[in-house]
């Protein structure tokens, strides 16, 4: 197996469990920790019989078809709203998780966002998963982390995961201020937030700084642009398409994959 195709697994979600049974969980705390940014602990006994649920896998929140967070166990054949996120941490100890939402901004007020703003501690809201992404390991030169807001918890959570010597670039595509959050990264990470000077990600990725070398990437993308920054990035940046990821987000800012990071 090649250097890059080593990246490549090392960069791309592995589904744990295809055929994912949902379960329940309740909410044991929810906090502000950035203007716009929800952070809520799950918990339950379901988690001690998750062995494959870990920080940086992904789960997803079942909402009625109405937007209502759903509380009832379903077949596989009922139709349900899904959301994914990923964990930011698990204590399986305490039998707790705990994942970020994103508000505000420019993200449009979907299920998830309007029960992140409303939910009460002890409510009960069915869960699916996990799904598992490979830990994010440093190329061989410097790596770029990029994405919409949306994108934060799992950009956040791949930032946490390298290598302390890691040399590279993280680009936000924010529309001001208050949605810049303090995140946990190598000390030669630089972080950009866009800060609405940017109409969109890929004319941030246009003036972001160029380390020497050969480049991976991660990016979570709006559909719209997928496309182009595939091209952009392979062809302008010299990144490799075995080292190459762009997680497409749809118009509601989830992604449009089984995980979110």
């Amino acid at each position: 197996m090649t250097t890059w195709q080593q990246l490549k697994n090392m960069f791309s979600p592995a589904l744990a469990n295809p055929e994912a049974q949902s379960f329940s969980l309740t909410v044991q705390k929810v906090s502000q920790v950035g203007a716009h940014v929800r952070r809520i602990t799950l918990g339950g006994s379901a988690i001690r019989k998750l062995p494959q649920l870990r920080s940086g896998s992904c789960i997803r929140l079942l909402f009625e078809t109405d937007g209502a967070p759903l509380q009832r166990a379903v077949s596989s054949t009922q139709t349900v709203l899904e959301r994914p996120f990923t964990v930011r941490f698990c204590d399986r100890d305490m039998l707790l998780i705990t994942i970020d939402v994103m508000l505000g901004g420019h993200l449009p007020d979907g299920p998830a966002r309007r029960w992140a703003n409303t939910v009460a501690l002890g409510e009960a809201i069915q869960v699916k998963g996990p799904w598992l992404s490979a830990p994010l390991k440093d190329s061989t030169d410097w790596v770029l982390l990029a994405g919409e807001v949306a994108a934060i918890p799992a950009i956040a959570h791949h930032l946490e995961a390298l290598h302390p010597a890691t040399r590279g670039v993280v680009a936000l595509h924010n529309t001001g201020m208050a949605e810049n959050i303090l995140l946990s990264k190598p000390v030669n990470m630089d972080i950009i937030w866009s800060n609405g000077r940017y109409a969109s990600l890929p004319q941030l990725l246009q003036h972001i700084p160029r380390l020497k070398g050969t480049p991976a990437a991660w990016v979570g993308a709006m559909q719209r642009d997928v496309s182009p920054l595939h091209q952009w990035l392979e062809q302008a940046l010299g990144v490799p398409q075995d080292a190459l990821v762009v997680t497409p987000y749809d118009n509601t800012g989830q992604p449009q994959v089984a995980v979110a990071g």
